[in-house]
């Protein structure tokens, strides 16, 4: 077993954080190891639950990359009482940003398979074997990505997510996949390559349209994961950065795969629908309806756009329809 920057040309330029790596823990030889990295971002008050969420899995094989770029919170402190697991190792003052942490991570896996988990969100039980088993299942596929549970800042679930079926176009339309849900074949990443560092927001789907390009991904029936909403995470504190960020990774997919590009007019609707939904979530009627009628002009009416007086009514009196009723009609398109 080697490092993937040692296998791979794409990721020559972080060789040099492979050297002297300790052996991976295999305890069943039959089963692939899986590498997930943890790339550590002042999240002290959770990456505790994230880590025991990794390291209970009932799963034999796993090496767990820590990468934490000097972090000034308790993380530090509550990495030392993982110490003595002989699986996880902490990487300390390397990472510039969550894409190079990710990327620092994956240069040393040695794992057929590899993941990445934010250290506010969590692993249910069966996570790791189910989607190793899944590719396993279909071997033409380079990765699988499954349902998940939004959670608060206290771990309650607020509403479940289906996964919905695949498609390319669904990568740049936001339906799939759930990040914290995704497992990665080596190979696909060792020849897709390093994730954009330039990227702060959406650099996930950017990193799904390359790996896109290789296979398709395919989708577990079931719910793997949490994803933590907190007022410090950029999901819930920073749109502004997600939306240039998605407008741009689908202008440049666009740009580099002309057999998508008919479907411009309408993923771009799709996008600024999602954008004007989360306006209204915001309470920001104005901008809401700016965004709408962009989606409007481009491609006519958008489902998506259902969404967006619940969204309204949910900010004016504090309940919860757009969830539920999103939540529902995404189990239905599963089918």
């Amino acid at each position: 077993m080697v490092p993937l920057a040692v296998e791979y040309p794409a990721w020559v330029g972080y060789m040099q954080r492979t050297t002297a790596l300790p052996p991976p823990v295999i305890r069943d030889p039959t089963q692939p190891l899986v590498s997930i990295v943890v790339p550590s971002p002042n999240q002290g008050r959770f990456i505790g639950e994230t880590l025991r969420s990794i390291l209970d899995q009932r799963y034999p094989n796993l090496e767990v990359w820590v990468i934490d770029g000097g972090r000034t919170d308790e993380t530090l402190a509550v990495l030392r009482t993982f110490a003595d697991d002989e699986r996880l190792h902490i990487v300390v003052g390397e990472d510039k940003g969550q894409a190079d942490a990710i990327n620092c991570g994956w240069a040393r896996a040695r794992g057929a398979i590899v993941a990445w988990l934010n250290s506010d969100d969590t692993y249910y039980p069966n996570a790791v074997a189910t989607q190793v088993a899944a590719l396993h299942a279909h071997p033409h596929a380079v990765a699988a990505y499954a349902g998940a549970s939004y959670t608060d800042e206290q771990g309650r679930v607020l509403r479940m997510i289906a996964a919905r079926p695949y498609h390319p176009l669904a990568l740049l339309r936001l339906l799939i996949p759930m990040q914290p849900t995704v497992f990665l074949r080596r190979e696909a990443v060792g020849r897709a390559g390093l994730l954009d560092c330039r990227l702060r927001y959406a650099l996930d789907t950017a990193y799904w349209m390359q790996i896109a390009r290789y296979g398709p991904f395919i989708a577990t029936d079931t719910i793997l994961t949490t994803y933590r909403l907190h007022t410090t995470s950029k999901t819930v504190a920073q749109f502004a950065g997600f939306y240039r960020e998605w407008l741009q990774i689908a202008e440049e997919s666009f740009a580099a795969l002309p057999h998508l590009r008919p479907a411009r007019r309408a993923v771009l609707a799709n996008i600024y629908a999602a954008m004007a939904n989360l306006e209204a979530r915001r309470g920001q009627p104005p901008m809401a309806l700016r965004y709408a009628g962009y989606a409007f002009t481009l491609a006519g009416w958008r489902p998506r756009l259902a969404k967006l007086p619940l969204a309204l009514i949910d900010r004016l009196f504090d309940s919860n329809i757009a969830d539920r009723i999103g939540s529902w009609w995404g189990w239905q398109a599963r089918r």
